[in-house]
C-alpha cells in the first residue's frame, strides 16, 4: 500500500533540515552544558531527535520496518532517561536527632 502525501517534495526536505539543525544546537548543549543534568537533557533530546529522523526516513524510503525501529529505539530512550533521573536524585537529607535537655 502506497499513500501519496501532499506537498511531500517540499515539506520532507524542510523537515530533515530543520532535524540537523536543531541536531546542531543540541550538539552544542552537550558540549558545553553548564552541569551534569543539561547534558543528560541534551543526550536524551538527540535520542528524541534520532526518533524524529527514523520516523522522517520512514516517509521519504516508505518501508514500514523504520517505524518499529524508532518505536524501539523510543522506548530503550524512556529507561535512560529513568536511569539518568536516579543518578541525579539527592540523598535525602539526614538530620542528626536533637537531644532534648533532661
Amino acid at each position: 500500500m502506497t499513500v501519496e502525501l501532499a506537498g511531500a517534495f517540499w515539506v520532507l526536505p524542510l523537515a530533515a533540515t530543520l532535524l540537523g539543525l536543531s541536531g546542531l544546537l543540541i550538539l552544542y548543549r552537550l558540549l558545553r552544558g553548564p552541569s551534569r543534568p543539561d547534558r543528560a537533557v541534551a543526550i536524551d533530546a538527540l535520542t528524541l531527535l534520532a526518533v524524529a529522523a527514523m520516523a522522517l526516513s520512514a516517509l521519504f524510503s516508505a518501508q514500514a520496518a523504520l517505524v518499529d525501529v524508532a518505536i524501539l529505539l523510543a522506548l530503550v530512550s524512556f529507561l535512560g532517561t529513568a536511569a539518568f533521573a536516579f543518578l541525579f536524585r539527592e540523598a535525602p537529607q539526614t538530620k542528626p536527632h536533637d537531644k532534648e535537655p533532661k
